[in-house]
Protein backbone atom coordinates (compact mmCIF):
# COMPACT_ATOMS: atom_id res chain seq x y z
CA UNK A 1 0.00 0.00 0.00
CA UNK A 2 2.86 2.35 0.86
CA UNK A 3 4.51 1.61 -2.44
CA UNK A 4 1.35 2.40 -4.37
CA UNK A 5 0.98 5.73 -2.57
CA UNK A 6 4.61 6.53 -3.24
CA UNK A 7 4.19 5.63 -6.89
CA UNK A 8 1.08 7.83 -7.10
CA UNK A 9 2.92 10.76 -5.51
CA UNK A 10 5.82 10.29 -7.91
CA UNK A 11 3.38 10.18 -10.82
CA UNK A 12 1.81 13.47 -9.71
CA UNK A 13 5.24 15.10 -9.34
CA UNK A 14 6.27 13.88 -12.78
CA UNK A 15 3.09 15.26 -14.32
CA UNK A 16 3.95 18.72 -13.02
CA UNK A 17 0.76 19.02 -10.92
CA UNK A 18 1.21 21.39 -7.99
CA UNK A 19 -1.13 20.75 -5.07
CA UNK A 20 -1.88 23.17 -2.25
CA UNK A 21 -0.83 22.03 1.21
CA UNK A 22 -2.97 24.46 3.19
CA UNK A 23 -5.06 27.62 3.24
CA UNK A 24 -5.27 30.71 5.41
CA UNK A 25 -8.58 31.54 7.12
CA UNK A 26 -10.54 33.93 4.94
CA UNK A 27 -8.39 33.19 1.88
CA UNK A 28 -10.22 33.52 -1.44
CA UNK A 29 -10.00 30.43 -3.66
CA UNK A 30 -11.21 29.62 -7.18
CA UNK A 31 -12.71 26.11 -7.19
CA UNK A 32 -14.52 23.69 -9.48
CA UNK A 33 -17.78 22.04 -8.39
CA UNK A 34 -17.34 18.26 -8.29
CA UNK A 35 -20.66 17.14 -6.80
CA UNK A 36 -23.90 18.72 -5.52
CA UNK A 37 -25.34 15.61 -3.91
CA UNK A 38 -26.06 15.47 -0.20
CA UNK A 39 -25.90 18.35 2.28
CA UNK A 40 -22.61 19.75 0.96
CA UNK A 41 -21.31 20.92 -2.39
CA UNK A 42 -18.00 19.16 -3.00
CA UNK A 43 -15.36 21.30 -4.72
CA UNK A 44 -11.89 20.83 -6.19
CA UNK A 45 -9.67 23.48 -4.63
CA UNK A 46 -6.33 22.33 -6.07
CA UNK A 47 -5.38 20.43 -2.92
CA UNK A 48 -4.89 16.72 -2.33
CA UNK A 49 -8.22 16.71 -0.50
CA UNK A 50 -11.45 18.12 -1.83
CA UNK A 51 -13.27 20.94 -0.07
CA UNK A 52 -16.89 21.21 1.01
CA UNK A 53 -19.37 24.09 1.19
CA UNK A 54 -22.75 23.94 2.98
CA UNK A 55 -25.28 23.40 0.22
CA UNK A 56 -27.69 26.05 1.53
CA UNK A 57 -25.14 28.73 0.67
CA UNK A 58 -25.66 28.00 -3.03
CA UNK A 59 -29.49 27.92 -2.88
CA UNK A 60 -31.21 31.01 -4.31
CA UNK A 61 -34.39 32.58 -2.95
CA UNK A 62 -36.51 30.68 -5.47
CA UNK A 63 -35.03 27.38 -4.25
CA UNK A 64 -32.82 26.67 -7.25
CA UNK A 65 -29.18 25.64 -6.88
CA UNK A 66 -26.80 28.17 -8.42
CA UNK A 67 -23.82 25.80 -8.48
CA UNK A 68 -23.64 23.06 -11.12
CA UNK A 69 -21.11 20.28 -11.55
CA UNK A 70 -18.08 21.49 -13.54
CA UNK A 71 -18.82 25.16 -12.79
CA UNK A 72 -16.09 27.46 -11.47
CA UNK A 73 -17.02 29.20 -8.21
CA UNK A 74 -15.40 31.62 -5.79
CA UNK A 75 -15.18 30.49 -2.16
CA UNK A 76 -13.40 31.45 1.07
CA UNK A 77 -11.60 29.10 3.42
CA UNK A 78 -13.13 28.72 6.90
CA UNK A 79 -11.05 25.98 8.49
CA UNK A 80 -10.96 22.25 9.17
CA UNK A 81 -14.20 20.61 10.22
CA UNK A 82 -14.12 16.90 11.11
CA UNK A 83 -11.12 16.38 8.85
CA UNK A 84 -12.64 18.23 5.89
CA UNK A 85 -11.54 21.49 4.24
CA UNK A 86 -14.54 23.72 4.95
CA UNK A 87 -15.22 26.70 2.70
CA UNK A 88 -17.94 29.32 2.50
CA UNK A 89 -19.53 30.86 -0.58
CA UNK A 90 -20.34 34.04 1.35
CA UNK A 91 -17.60 36.64 1.28
CA UNK A 92 -19.05 38.39 4.31
CA UNK A 93 -20.54 37.22 7.56
CA UNK A 94 -24.20 38.21 7.76
CA UNK A 95 -26.84 38.38 10.45
CA UNK A 96 -26.85 39.72 13.99
CA UNK A 97 -25.69 38.54 17.37
CA UNK A 98 -23.02 36.21 18.65
CA UNK A 99 -23.51 33.59 15.92
CA UNK A 100 -22.58 36.05 13.15
CA UNK A 101 -19.62 37.35 15.14
CA UNK A 102 -18.42 33.85 15.95
CA UNK A 103 -18.62 32.87 12.28
CA UNK A 104 -16.72 35.97 11.13
CA UNK A 105 -14.02 35.56 13.79
CA UNK A 106 -13.38 31.84 13.31
CA UNK A 107 -13.54 31.90 9.50
CA UNK A 108 -11.65 35.17 9.10
CA UNK A 109 -14.44 36.46 6.88
CA UNK A 110 -15.19 40.19 6.60
CA UNK A 111 -18.17 41.70 8.35
CA UNK A 112 -19.87 45.05 7.75
CA UNK A 113 -19.95 47.66 10.46
CA UNK A 114 -21.18 51.20 11.04
CA UNK A 115 -18.68 53.70 12.45
CA UNK A 116 -20.75 55.31 15.21
CA UNK A 117 -18.31 57.80 16.66
CA UNK A 118 -14.87 58.63 17.98
CA UNK A 119 -13.72 57.34 21.37
CA UNK A 120 -10.40 57.39 23.21
CA UNK A 121 -7.77 55.76 20.98
CA UNK A 122 -10.07 54.99 18.06
CA UNK A 123 -13.65 54.49 16.94
CA UNK A 124 -16.85 52.92 18.21
CA UNK A 125 -18.17 50.53 15.55
CA UNK A 126 -21.47 48.65 15.49
CA UNK A 127 -21.14 45.15 14.02
CA UNK A 128 -23.89 42.51 14.02
CA UNK A 129 -25.83 44.67 16.46
CA UNK A 130 -23.02 44.84 18.98
CA UNK A 131 -20.52 47.49 20.02
CA UNK A 132 -16.92 47.01 18.83
CA UNK A 133 -13.73 49.03 19.01
CA UNK A 134 -11.41 49.90 16.11
CA UNK A 135 -8.08 51.57 17.03
CA UNK A 136 -7.02 54.58 14.96
CA UNK A 137 -4.10 52.61 13.53
CA UNK A 138 -6.45 49.87 12.29
CA UNK A 139 -8.88 52.01 10.32
CA UNK A 140 -6.73 52.44 7.21
CA UNK A 141 -3.42 51.50 5.63
CA UNK A 142 -2.13 55.02 6.26
CA UNK A 143 -3.22 58.08 8.16
CA UNK A 144 -4.55 60.33 5.42
CA UNK A 145 -8.11 61.22 6.39
CA UNK A 146 -9.37 63.13 9.38
CA UNK A 147 -11.16 60.91 11.95
CA UNK A 148 -14.44 62.74 11.36
CA UNK A 149 -14.49 61.55 7.74
CA UNK A 150 -15.13 57.95 8.86
CA UNK A 151 -17.90 58.69 11.33
CA UNK A 152 -21.33 57.72 10.04
CA UNK A 153 -19.94 55.57 7.22
CA UNK A 154 -20.34 51.85 6.64
CA UNK A 155 -17.05 49.98 6.38
CA UNK A 156 -15.98 46.35 6.18
CA UNK A 157 -13.82 44.87 8.93
CA UNK A 158 -12.11 41.71 10.14
CA UNK A 159 -12.62 40.70 13.76
CA UNK A 160 -9.17 40.60 15.36
CA UNK A 161 -10.29 39.83 18.93
CA UNK A 162 -13.53 38.25 20.14
CA UNK A 163 -14.51 36.88 23.52
CA UNK A 164 -14.50 37.77 27.19
CA UNK A 165 -11.73 39.06 29.40
CA UNK A 166 -11.41 40.61 32.88
CA UNK A 167 -13.10 43.75 31.63
CA UNK A 168 -16.05 41.93 30.09
CA UNK A 169 -16.93 41.59 26.41
CA UNK A 170 -13.93 42.09 24.13
CA UNK A 171 -14.69 42.82 20.49
CA UNK A 172 -11.96 44.51 18.43
CA UNK A 173 -12.16 44.98 14.67
CA UNK A 174 -9.67 46.04 12.01
CA UNK A 175 -10.28 47.51 8.60
CA UNK A 176 -6.55 47.75 7.98
CA UNK A 177 -6.10 43.96 8.28
CA UNK A 178 -8.67 43.48 5.53
CA UNK A 179 -7.03 46.10 3.32
CA UNK A 180 -3.63 44.46 3.87
CA UNK A 181 -5.06 41.08 2.92
CA UNK A 182 -6.52 42.55 -0.27
CA UNK A 183 -3.23 44.30 -1.03
CA UNK A 184 -1.26 41.08 -0.53
CA UNK A 185 -3.64 39.31 -2.90
CA UNK A 186 -2.87 41.93 -5.54
CA UNK A 187 0.89 41.93 -4.95
CA UNK A 188 1.67 38.90 -7.09
CA UNK A 189 -0.25 40.25 -10.07
CA UNK A 190 1.37 43.68 -9.70
CA UNK A 191 4.94 42.35 -9.53
CA UNK A 192 4.27 40.04 -12.49
CA UNK A 193 3.39 42.96 -14.77
CA UNK A 194 5.61 45.68 -13.27
CA UNK A 195 8.41 46.92 -15.56
CA UNK A 196 10.87 49.78 -15.69
CA UNK A 197 9.61 52.75 -17.68
CA UNK A 198 5.97 52.28 -16.70
CA UNK A 199 3.88 55.17 -15.41
CA UNK A 200 1.82 54.08 -12.39
CA UNK A 201 -0.69 55.68 -10.06
CA UNK A 202 -0.17 55.16 -6.35
CA UNK A 203 -0.96 56.45 -2.88
CA UNK A 204 1.61 58.08 -0.60
CA UNK A 205 1.94 55.99 2.57
CA UNK A 206 4.96 57.50 4.37
CA UNK A 207 7.03 60.67 4.10
CA UNK A 208 10.63 60.35 5.33
CA UNK A 209 13.71 62.59 5.28
CA UNK A 210 15.21 60.48 2.48
CA UNK A 211 12.10 60.21 0.32
CA UNK A 212 8.47 59.18 -0.03
CA UNK A 213 6.96 55.68 -0.04
CA UNK A 214 4.16 55.06 -2.53
CA UNK A 215 1.77 52.07 -2.55
CA UNK A 216 1.28 50.96 -6.14
CA UNK A 217 -1.58 48.64 -5.28
CA UNK A 218 0.03 45.65 -3.61
CA UNK A 219 3.66 46.73 -3.22
CA UNK A 220 5.45 49.88 -2.09
CA UNK A 221 8.11 51.78 -3.98
CA UNK A 222 10.42 54.59 -2.86
CA UNK A 223 10.71 58.02 -4.44
CA UNK A 224 14.15 59.26 -3.27
CA UNK A 225 14.32 62.92 -2.31
CA UNK A 226 16.30 63.80 -5.45
CA UNK A 227 13.49 62.32 -7.59
CA UNK A 228 10.70 64.30 -5.95
CA UNK A 229 11.32 67.60 -7.70
CA UNK A 230 13.74 69.37 -10.03
CA UNK A 231 14.07 71.96 -7.27
CA UNK A 232 17.09 70.74 -5.29
CA UNK A 233 16.07 72.77 -2.26
CA UNK A 234 12.60 71.25 -1.98
CA UNK A 235 11.78 69.13 1.09
CA UNK A 236 9.78 65.91 1.01
CA UNK A 237 7.23 67.10 3.56
CA UNK A 238 6.48 70.14 1.40
CA UNK A 239 5.79 68.04 -1.69
CA UNK A 240 3.69 65.11 -0.47
CA UNK A 241 1.66 63.86 2.47
CA UNK A 242 0.17 60.45 3.36
CA UNK A 243 -3.00 59.78 1.42
CA UNK A 244 -2.01 61.80 -1.66
CA UNK A 245 -2.65 60.12 -5.01
CA UNK A 246 0.34 60.58 -7.34
CA UNK A 247 1.59 59.48 -10.74
CA UNK A 248 5.12 58.06 -10.73
CA UNK A 249 7.61 56.61 -13.18
CA UNK A 250 9.07 53.18 -12.40
CA UNK A 251 12.80 53.85 -12.75
CA UNK A 252 14.21 50.58 -11.40
CA UNK A 253 12.64 47.28 -10.39
CA UNK A 254 14.44 44.24 -8.99
CA UNK A 255 12.08 41.23 -9.13
CA UNK A 256 14.38 39.24 -6.82
CA UNK A 257 14.50 41.70 -3.91
CA UNK A 258 11.18 43.31 -4.97
CA UNK A 259 12.77 46.75 -4.54
CA UNK A 260 11.05 49.44 -6.57
CA UNK A 261 12.57 52.86 -7.25
CA UNK A 262 10.20 55.58 -8.44
CA UNK A 263 10.37 59.16 -9.69
CA UNK A 264 7.94 62.06 -9.56
CA UNK A 265 10.09 64.65 -11.28
CA UNK A 266 10.70 62.49 -14.36
CA UNK A 267 7.06 63.06 -15.34
CA UNK A 268 7.45 66.82 -15.15
CA UNK A 269 9.22 69.09 -17.60
CA UNK A 270 12.91 69.50 -16.93
CA UNK A 271 13.21 73.21 -16.02
CA UNK A 272 16.73 73.30 -17.50
CA UNK A 273 15.27 72.73 -20.97
CA UNK A 274 12.95 75.71 -20.60
CA UNK A 275 15.75 77.85 -19.15
CA UNK A 276 18.17 77.05 -21.99
CA UNK A 277 15.51 77.99 -24.52
CA UNK A 278 14.85 81.37 -22.90
CA UNK A 279 18.17 82.66 -21.55
CA UNK A 280 21.66 83.24 -22.97
CA UNK A 281 25.12 84.19 -21.68
CA UNK A 282 25.13 87.92 -20.84
CA UNK A 283 21.47 88.06 -19.81
CA UNK A 284 20.72 89.94 -16.59
CA UNK A 285 17.96 88.81 -14.22
CA UNK A 286 16.96 88.81 -10.59
CA UNK A 287 17.96 85.76 -8.55
CA UNK A 288 17.26 84.58 -5.03
CA UNK A 289 20.09 83.32 -2.81
CA UNK A 290 19.02 79.80 -1.77
CA UNK A 291 22.21 78.20 -0.45
CA UNK A 292 25.61 79.36 0.81
CA UNK A 293 28.68 77.13 0.68
CA UNK A 294 32.36 77.48 1.46
CA UNK A 295 33.14 78.43 -2.15
CA UNK A 296 30.24 80.76 -2.90
CA UNK A 297 26.46 81.09 -3.02
CA UNK A 298 23.82 79.42 -5.17
CA UNK A 299 21.07 81.64 -6.53
CA UNK A 300 17.76 80.41 -7.96
CA UNK A 301 17.19 81.86 -11.41
CA UNK A 302 13.91 80.04 -12.12
CA UNK A 303 12.22 77.23 -10.12
CA UNK A 304 14.54 74.22 -10.38
CA UNK A 305 17.48 76.12 -11.92
CA UNK A 306 20.29 77.52 -9.77
CA UNK A 307 23.50 79.33 -10.67
CA UNK A 308 26.75 79.82 -8.74
CA UNK A 309 28.16 83.11 -7.54
CA UNK A 310 31.75 82.25 -6.56
CA UNK A 311 33.44 83.99 -3.64
CA UNK A 312 35.72 85.69 -6.14
CA UNK A 313 32.73 87.16 -7.98
CA UNK A 314 30.96 88.10 -4.76
CA UNK A 315 34.05 90.12 -3.74
CA UNK A 316 32.71 92.81 -6.09
CA UNK A 317 30.01 93.47 -3.48
CA UNK A 318 32.79 94.18 -0.97
CA UNK A 319 34.38 96.74 -3.31
CA UNK A 320 36.94 94.22 -4.51
CA UNK A 321 38.09 93.20 -1.05
CA UNK A 322 38.77 89.50 -0.76
CA UNK A 323 36.15 87.68 1.31
CA UNK A 324 36.53 84.48 3.33
CA UNK A 325 32.86 83.54 3.04
CA UNK A 326 29.82 84.50 0.99
CA UNK A 327 28.07 85.17 4.31
CA UNK A 328 30.04 88.44 4.46
CA UNK A 329 28.12 89.97 1.55
CA UNK A 330 24.88 87.96 0.99
CA UNK A 331 22.35 85.98 2.99
CA UNK A 332 19.83 83.26 2.15
CA UNK A 333 16.53 84.65 0.89
CA UNK A 334 18.14 87.82 -0.47
CA UNK A 335 17.29 88.86 -4.04
CA UNK A 336 20.22 89.97 -6.21
CA UNK A 337 20.60 91.20 -9.77
CA UNK A 338 23.04 88.92 -11.59
CA UNK A 339 24.52 88.39 -15.03
CA UNK A 340 24.95 84.99 -16.64
CA UNK A 341 28.63 84.35 -17.42
CA UNK A 342 28.42 80.78 -18.68
CA UNK A 343 25.91 77.95 -19.15
CA UNK A 344 26.78 74.25 -19.20
CA UNK A 345 23.43 72.67 -20.08
CA UNK A 346 24.80 69.12 -20.05
CA UNK A 347 26.23 69.39 -16.54
CA UNK A 348 23.46 71.72 -15.31
CA UNK A 349 25.95 74.37 -14.22
CA UNK A 350 25.64 78.13 -14.54
CA UNK A 351 28.26 80.72 -13.51
CA UNK A 352 26.97 84.11 -12.36
CA UNK A 353 28.37 87.47 -11.31
CA UNK A 354 26.68 90.42 -9.57
CA UNK A 355 25.81 93.18 -12.01
CA UNK A 356 27.60 95.59 -9.69
CA UNK A 357 30.92 93.98 -10.69
CA UNK A 358 33.03 96.28 -12.81
CA UNK A 359 33.58 95.09 -16.38
CA UNK A 360 37.29 94.89 -17.36
CA UNK A 361 38.58 97.04 -20.18
CA UNK A 362 38.39 95.26 -23.55
CA UNK A 363 42.09 95.87 -24.31
CA UNK A 364 43.33 94.72 -20.89
CA UNK A 365 43.57 91.19 -19.44
CA UNK A 366 40.79 90.16 -17.08
CA UNK A 367 43.39 89.61 -14.30
CA UNK A 368 40.84 87.55 -12.37
CA UNK A 369 41.99 84.27 -10.80
CA UNK A 370 38.39 83.04 -10.53
CA UNK A 371 37.68 83.21 -14.24
CA UNK A 372 41.08 82.32 -15.81
CA UNK A 373 44.03 81.55 -13.49
CA UNK A 374 46.48 81.05 -16.40
CA UNK A 375 45.69 84.47 -17.88
CA UNK A 376 46.03 86.05 -14.45
CA UNK A 377 49.53 84.55 -13.99
CA UNK A 378 50.65 85.59 -17.49
CA UNK A 379 49.33 89.11 -17.00
CA UNK A 380 51.15 89.63 -13.72
CA UNK A 381 54.36 88.16 -15.10
CA UNK A 382 54.29 90.63 -17.99
CA UNK A 383 53.50 93.51 -15.69
CA UNK A 384 56.35 92.65 -13.35
CA UNK A 385 59.07 92.08 -15.96
CA UNK A 386 62.32 93.86 -15.03
CA UNK A 387 61.39 94.27 -11.35
CA UNK A 388 64.29 92.19 -10.13
CA UNK A 389 64.48 88.80 -8.50
CA UNK A 390 61.58 89.38 -6.07
CA UNK A 391 58.84 87.15 -7.51
CA UNK A 392 56.14 88.98 -5.55
CA UNK A 393 57.20 92.56 -6.34
CA UNK A 394 54.46 94.49 -8.05
CA UNK A 395 51.87 91.71 -7.87
CA UNK A 396 48.30 92.85 -7.36
CA UNK A 397 47.78 90.90 -4.07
Amino acid sequence: MKDSKADFAALLAASGMDYRRGFNPGEEVRATVVSTKGHYVVIDVGAKDEGVVPKEEFILEDGTLRAQEGERVKVWFVGMRQGNLLFTARNKATGRGDAALQQAFEAGTPIDGLVKGEVKGGYEVEVAGQRAFCPYSQMDLHRGKEPAEYIGTKQTFLISEYGEDDRGSNLIVSRRALLERERDAKKGALLAELAEGQVREGVVTRVMDFGVFVDLGGAEGLVPTRELSWDRGAKAEDLAKPGDTVEVLVQRFDPVTERISLSLRALRQNPWEAFAAQYRVGDVLNAKIVRITTFGAFAQLTPGVDGLLSNGRLAALAKGRRIASAHEVVEEGQTLEVKIESIDADEHKIALKPVTAEEPAKDAPANDPDSDPSAWIRANRAKNAGLGNNPFAGLDL
